[in-house]
């Protein structure tokens, strides 16, 4: 925390200016790696910064992003996390992840491992949700997402974007939002969260991407892929994912995918411009 506000050294990946990287990334990751190879030498480290590290058949492997939403701290904004995941042949058996707040107000870990509950510092976390209609909850959703504002809106919730896909997954897992959707996250961005989730028992799912496939519950990482589940196929995983509460998944998850069609776009759109120059006009209430 000592660099959070304080003067860093910031770089872009490749020619992309919204994708940038710190020197606290860079250090965060190495001392995880460092330790995960001295303890665990037969481990796989899967990082955002750097390389794949370890045997690359490793049956375990570590999936760290070591700051997830660097643009949020870079700009002051305390909504953040340093996430861990740890893998066996794909599976998530175990799940670490660091935020400077969260429904306690301080900073800490929530933690998880197969067959046991969510934790916040060595403590069991009562992960029950508030006692809210599901139009009244918080769901967090892709920037630019559309069909979730307006009356129609809000039978997804009330739509927010925090700009931290580990924080979001936090979020859904000690039930602060009810649904938390991904379209096409990278694994170190989730794989701890689904950890946490996965322990705190909320729904899991998700789908091929760029098909009309539906949701189908999660199991594994890279489940749709023949043979073994090695550290190079896990990089590559890219498909979308949604948590939350069982109440309102997968079909709040659907709804809103349709929301985002051609069609729906553009009823939206056309109604939208004729409320406009017809404010007086009986319309349906589209965002």
């Amino acid at each position: 925390m000592d660099r959070f506000h304080a003067t860093i050294e910031i770089s872009f990946k490749g020619q992309n200016a919204h994708d940038p990287v710190t020197e606290v990334d860079h250090a965060i990751e190495d001392l995880i790696r460092d330790e995960v190879h001295r303890q665990f030498p037969s481990h796989g480290v899967l990082g955002e910064e750097r390389d794949n590290g370890g045997p690359l058949d490793a049956d375990i492997v570590w999936v760290i992003d070591p700051l997830d939403g660097t643009s949020n701290f870079i700009n002051g904004i305390g909504m953040f996390a340093c996430s861990i995941g740890i893998l066996h042949r794909g599976t998530p058996v175990a799940g670490a992840m660091w935020l400077p707040s969260n429904r306690f107000l301080t900073p800490g870990v929530y933690h998880a491992r197969a067959g046991h509950g969510l934790m916040f510092n060595g403590e069991e976390v009562d992960c029950g949700a508030p006692a809210l209609q599901a139009a009244s909850r918080l769901s967090t959703v892709p920037a630019g997402t559309g069909g979730v504002t307006g009356p129609a809106g809000r039978r997804f919730g009330i739509a927010r974007t925090f700009g931290s896909t580990a924080t979001e997954l936090a979020l859904a897992a000690e039930g602060s939002v009810q649904m938390a959707l991904f379209d096409g996250s990278r694994i170190w961005d989730v794989a701890g969260g689904v950890a946490l989730c996965i322990a705190a028992g909320r729904a899991v799912y998700t789908k091929a991407r760029r098909t009309d496939a539906g949701w189908r519950p999660f199991t594994h990482f890279c489940d749709r892929v023949e043979g073994p589940v090695t550290m190079s196929k896990l990089r590559a995983w890219s498909d979308p994912l949604v948590a939350g509460d069982a109440s309102v998944l997968p079909s709040s998850a659907s709804a809103l995918k349709r929301e985002q069609s051609v069609a729906a776009t553009a009823k939206r759109a056309a109604v939208k411009s004729v409320k406009r120059a017809f404010p007086n006009l009986p319309l349906p209430s589209y965002p």
